[in-house]
C-alpha cells in the first residue's frame, strides 16, 4: 500500500508545462526537469542566476566548455561547484563539431539551445528532429541574435522550465528598471554621436564592425548612430581602414576578447575579463590604438575610445554593456555611469560568487 501511495504522489508532482520558445515553437514538457543539456557552456551564467544553490543540478551535458568563452565564469564555478568540471561535452566550438549521438546517449529530457549561437540553432531541423524522436524536448533561447528584445523573455522561459520563476522575475525586474532609467534619460531631443563598434580588435584584421544584431543595436538604444549599420546591415562585416578614417566616428568601441594570458604575452587582442586589473585593461586598449589607422581618429586623440568585454554580446548581463554605452555616448546625461559598479551589483544580488576581473576600459581612464 505504501508503494502505491508513493507512486501516486510522484505522479501528482509531475506537472505538464506548455511554453512558446524564442523560435516561436510551442512545446510541452513535464516538470520538474531532472536531466537537460545546453547548447553552449556560457549558458551556465543564466543557470547561476536562476539556481544559485547549484547551477549545474540536472545538467548532464553541454556542447562547449565554459572557459572557451568565459574563463572567469569557469573559474568561479569550479571554485564553488567543482562538479561543473565533470559535465560531459558533446562538441567543441561550433555546430559542425556537434555529436547528436552523444547528446542522445546522455538521455536528456530537455535541450536548451540558442537561436543562432555557436551551437545548433533553430535552422538545424535535422538535429531538432533527431532529438525529439529520442524523447528530448528542444527549446530555443536568445541572448545573441536580438538581445535587446529577447533577453527578458529568454530568462522568463528558463525560469518556467526550471521551476525558478521567482528568481527569473527578480532579475527581470532589475533589468527592466535599469533599461527604463537609461531610456528616461534619453527622452527628448538628443544629438546622436556616430559610433564604430569594432569586433575582436586585435584578433581579427581591421576592421570588423558589429551592426544589426548582437551588441550593434545597443548603440542606437544608448542614443548613438552606428556607422557600420548604415553601410553593411548585418551582424558583422569587414570595413577598410579608409572607411574608418573618412567617417572619423565620434566614438570608437571595441568588443575585447583577449585574455589575461594573451595580455601578459604581449599579444595583439585587446584584453578584458577575468584576471585583468583596470590598469592592465587600459594598457591593452592603449597599446592596440597606437596603430596609425587608429591614432589618427579624433575619438582616440580625445579619449573617446573604449572597450567592452566581448562576452556581453551573448549574456543575460548585457545590461552592463547598454549602461556603459549610454555613459560613453552621453556623459552629460549619465555623469554617474559606472558599469563596473553595476556588474558588481548583479553579482552581489543574483549570483553565488563574486565578480573577478575588468570588463570595460577607456582611454580616458586614469
Amino acid at each position: 500500500m505504501a508503494a502505491v501511495v508513493l507512486g501516486a504522489a510522484a505522479v501528482a508532482r509531475a506537472e505538464p508545462l506548455t511554453v512558446t520558445d524564442l523560435a516561436g515553437r510551442t512545446v510541452t514538457i513535464e516538470r520538474p526537469v531532472e536531466r537537460f543539456v545546453i547548447g553552449e557552456g556560457r549558458y551556465l551564467s543564466v543557470l547561476s542566476l536562476l539556481r544559485p544553490d547549484d547551477p549545474a543540478a540536472g545538467l548532464v551535458g553541454m556542447m562547449s566548455p565554459v572557459g572557451w568563452t568565459d574563463p572567469g565564469l569557469e573559474a568561479a564555478l569550479l571554485d564553488r561547484f567543482p562538479h561543473v568540471g565533470e559535465i560531459p561535452l558533446f562538441g567543441a566550438a561550433s555546430a559542425a563539431s556537434l555529436s547528436v549521438e552523444k547528446m542522445i546517449d546522455l538521455a536528456p529530457r530537455l535541450a536548451i539551445l540558442g537561436l543562432s549561437d555557436h551551437g545548433p540553432g533553430a535552422r538545424n531541423a535535422e538535429v531538432i528532429e533527431q532529438l525529439e524522436k529520442a524523447g528530448t524536448t528542444v527549446v530555443f533561447i536568445d541572448f545573441r541574435a536580438d538581445p535587446i528584445d529577447n533577453t527578458v523573455p529568454s530568462i522568463a522561459l528558463l525560469g518556467k522550465l526550471l521551476g525558478a520563476e521567482a528568481r527569473a522575475d527578480s532579475y527581470i525586474a532589475f533589468h527592466r528598471a535599469e533599461r527604463a532609467r537609461i531610456e528616461e534619460r534619453l527622452t527628448g531631443s538628443i544629438d546622436r554621436p556616430s559610433v564604430f563598434l569594432q569586433v575582436h580588435p586585435g584578433r581579427r584584421d581591421c576592421c570588423w564592425g558589429m551592426a544589426d544584431g548582437m551588441l550593434g543595436p545597443f548603440v542606437t538604444a544608448a542614443g548613438g548612430r552606428n556607422i557600420a549599420d548604415a553601410v553593411a546591415p548585418g551582424p558583422t562585416a569587414q570595413h577598410t581602414e579608409e572607411f574608418l578614417l573618412v567617417e572619423d566616428p565620434d566614438i570608437w568601441i571595441g568588443t575585447a576578447s583577449g585574455t589575461a594570458e594573451e595580455f601578459r604575452e604581449g599579444k595583439d587582442p585587446v584584453a578584458l575579463g577575468h584576471g585583468l586589473s583596470p590598469a592592465q585593461a587600459r594598457e591593452s586598449l592603449s597599446r592596440y590604438l597606437k596603430q596609425p589607422a587608429f591614432a589618427a581618429l579624433g575619438a582616440v586623440r580625445d579619449g573617446r575610445a573604449h572597450a567592452i568585454w566581448h562576452g556581453f554580446y551573448n549574456s543575460p548581463f548585457n545590461i552592463v554593456a547598454l549602461h556603459a554605452f549610454a555613459g560613453w555616448l552621453h556623459p552629460d546625461r549619465f555623469p554617474d555611469a559606472d558599469p563596473r559598479a553595476l556588474y558588481d551589483e548583479i553579482h552581489r544580488r543574483f549570483l553565488p560568487f563574486p565578480p573577478s576581473g575588468t570588463y570595460t576600459a577607456s582611454l580616458a581612464d586614469e
